[in-house]
Formats: C-alpha cells, structure tokens, sequence
C-alpha cells in the first residue's frame, strides 16, 4: 500500500485505508454536494436585487461556508457518515476535494468584491466582523494551501507531516472567525431570510463540530499497554491489552494509535493485524517513516498506548462467494488479521497470495500455512520475488484453480502493483467481478 495500508509505515505524510473499486461517487458526497449547492441557490433570491457581480460573489461565499461547515463536521470521523462514504479513506478523500473548492470560492470572493449598502446590527460589530474575514481569508489561503502542496514544486521537499498537522489544528479557529464575519458583516439581507437561517445552522455544525475534535482524545480513545514487542525484519509486531475499556474494530480496520511517550505521542494511523475477544491487539509497522523509526527504536513492553478506532471497511464478509486475497509487502495486515479469524464455516472460497521482495520480510506464515491446512476453504500461496521472479496477473491465474473472472479482488500494497495486476487481468480475458482495496491519504 501505499504507506499505510495495512498497518504500513508511513513516511512524511500518511496513506491508510482503501478505496472500494476505485469509484468516487457515493451518496455521502452526492449529499454534501447537495447541500454545498444549496447555499448558493439560497444566495440568489436574497441579493439579486443588488448587482451581479455582488451576487456571484455572495453566491460563492455561501457555498464556501457550508462547505466549510461540512468539512468541520467531517473531522469529527463519524460512525454513520463512514458507511455513507464506504469508508474513512472515502470521507478524507473528499475531505481534500472540499478543501481544493473552498481555497477556489473565497479566492471567487475575495477579488469579486460584493458592492452593495448592506445591513448591519451596528457599526462596530461590522468593522470586527470585516477584520475577522480579512485574517480568515489569509489564514485560510495559507493553510488550505499548506493542505493540497504536499512538495514544494521544482524541489524534492516534502512538507512534515507533523507540521502540517498542528497547522491544520488552527483551520478550525479560522471557521469560527469566518463564522463571526458572516453573521456580522453587512450583506443585502436580513436575519429573517432563509439564507442567513441556512447559514446560521452551518456555522452551529462548524462550531460544534470543532468543539468535539478538540475532546475527541478524550470521549473516543481507550487505554493500552504494550505487553510484547518483536523487532522482526520486516516490522515491528507490537502486541498490547486494554487497561480499561477495550477497542472495538472488526479485521481489517485500522485505528489511530499513539504511544504516551516522549517522541512517540503523535497519532498515527494503522492497519490492527490482529485483535482477540479479550480486546487485545496486535500491530505490525514497517519502519519506513521518521516516526515508524523511532517507534521501532523506542517502544517497550509496559509503554502506555491511546487507541481509537476501528475504522474503514475492508472486510472480506462483504464480498461475495468467491475472493482472491492479494497482499504485497506490509499490505499483509489487514489479511492477517482477517485470515486469523477464519472459521471455515463463512460460505466463502478463499485464496490468497501473499508477495514479499525478499522472504526474509514476510511475517505471520505459521497463521497462514495453520488456515490453509486446516480450512477446506483457504488456500495460502507466499510469492518471493528474490526467488520466483516479478509477480504478474499470468503467475495469479496459474497459481489457484479459482477462475479470477468469477471472483472477487481483495488487494492491499502498493498501488503500482494493483494497477499492473488489473491491466494483466484484464489483458488475460479474466477481469475480476469487483476489485477491493482502500487508498487513504490525510492530507
């Protein structure tokens, strides 16, 4: 995957999750794109009795707000607004999007300055409310720009990661300026209207929604400790039990995970490779990032840990009869963690090919190999690329009596690797039914 798939590490910046089938569309972002529209259209009967410069330029301000307001709200990570998306991965996808459409709209009202003798409740809350949008405006161009640049052109720096997160942290002050200037800023409408009552509701969600990420540590983490750690060649397998109320993720899904350490305390996503009914969990983090190194090089047994979670939705019990399981490198987490709980009773024909560059790399073969012996519906194939050569769709289809064109794809590792399997598959005459893999980028 592509850094954090699967429990991978991550380098500068994080890539987690997987995107169902690659397809965008999903009625949590036909809804948000609704309701982003609406405040434009809202905008049109209460000020086209100005001019139209002034109503392109409020329409654009109103849309701008409310995705604002949106996007504030989807930070909070949500339950019911994942299965709306079809994942976390979807919802800070179309997180980016909301960002790069904002940046577009206020850059809109900035230069299309509204010209209009607006109402006001007095005069000093407006020259506030005018300073308050100033400073937004700026603060908002910088960070949403910070946000979407993730290397500065022409050079091979890579923004932090670390930086652009306690950056980021400051957008939500900026809603609630942005919050303060539209309510108080002169504008060719009442308070009566139905805009200003639209509004009025996205800047409660904004605020509110603001509000919570800050208690979020507090109101949606549990309590850890790690019990054992094994520096194996390929990752580090942490292994630790809940001092309190346990995690609840079902395999597959991934949890932000941070040690209460020194160096160690900033939050990072990662794939759970596997959890008991006890509530104890497992990871295994490939030491490619800053952070995945130092973890590797500071993590003790007795270390206290902050789990939340679990999120996504890659679970094989939402594919159909028929699944090929392809994992390439540390992309294995998510399979490890779902193999493990096999039962063999799931209704399901499993095969699975695990792909490592070199076998030294591979971790979790006794839980693999014990499945496919004692499972009449797993079968277990290791590829080592030092030994057997580039893995490709032609290897795939030879490897397994299932007919690929009949299954479904479940992948996690890098996506170069997917994208090569996809075409080769499909070259062969024997595209698969449906292809499953999350791609996750937070910011």
């Amino acid at each position: 995957m592509t850094n954090v798939m699967g429990l991978a590490s991550m380098p500068a910046f994080r890539t987690v999750g997987c995107t169902c089938g690659g397809h965008t569309l999903t009625a949590g972002s036909i809804v948000a794109t609704v309701l982003i529209a609406l405040a434009g259209l809202l905008a049109v009967p209460a000020v086209s009795h100005t001019n139209a410069g002034t109503t392109f330029s409020l329409m654009a301000s109103s849309m701008a707000f409310v995705a604002m307001g949106i996007a504030q709200f989807m930070a909070t990570r949500p339950p019911f607004i994942e299965k709306l998306f079809g994942g976390l991965d979807r919802i800070y996808q179309f997180h980016r999007k909301i960002g790069i459409a904002v940046l577009c709209l206020i850059l809109v009202h900035y230069f299309v300055t509204p010209d209009f003798q607006g109402l006001s409740l007095t005069s000093g809350s407006n020259r506030l409310a005018k300073t308050a949008g100033e400073w937004a405006f700026y603060g908002f161009v910088f960070l949403l720009i910070l946000s979407i640049v993730k290397v500065i052109p022409k050079t091979r720096f890579q923004i932090p990661y670390q930086y652009w997160r306690v950056t980021h942290r400051f957008i939500g002050l900026l809603f609630v300026l942005v919050a303060f200037h539209q309510m108080f800023i002169k504008r060719p409408y009442d308070s009566t209207a139905l805009l200003a009552t639209y509004l009025n509701l996205f800047a409660l969600l904004g605020v509110a929604s603001y509000a919570y990420t800050q208690l979020l540590p507090w109101l949606r983490t549990r309590k850890y400790e790690v019990a054992d750690v094994v520096r194996h060649d390929g990752a580090t397998i942490i292994t630790a039990k809940p001092t309190g109320r346990k995690l609840k993720a079902l395999p597959g899904q991934f949890g932000f995970f941070r040690v209460n350490k020194s160096g160690l305390r900033e939050p990072h996503p990662f794939t759970i490779a596997g959890i008991e009914d006890d509530g104890t969990v497992r990871f295994a983090i490939k030491p490619l990032g800053d952070y995945t190194k130092a973890l590797r090089e500071g993590v003790a047994v007795g270390d206290p840990l902050t789990l939340e979670g679990g999120y996504g939705h890659f679970n094989h019990r939402r594919g159909g009869n028929k699944q090929i399981w392809l994992a390439g490198g540390i992309g294995v987490t998510p399979f490890l963690a779902m193999a493990s709980r096999l039962k063999g009773d799931e209704g399901q024909d499993i095969h699975m090919v695990y792909c490592v560059r070199d076998g030294a790399e591979a971790i979790g073969l006794d839980t693999f190999r014990k499945q496919a012996e004692k499972l009449g519906n797993f079968s277990f194939v290791l590829h080592n690329s030092a030994t057997d050569g580039r893995f490709d769709a032609s290897k795939l289809v030879s490897g397994t009596a299932m007919n690929p064109a009949e299954a479904d794809l479940w992948f996690c590792g890098p996506p170069p690797l997917r994208l090569a399997i996809e075409k080769g598959l499909k070259d062969l005459g024997k595209a698969p039914r449906r292809v499953e893999f999350e791609r996750f980028e937070f910011r």
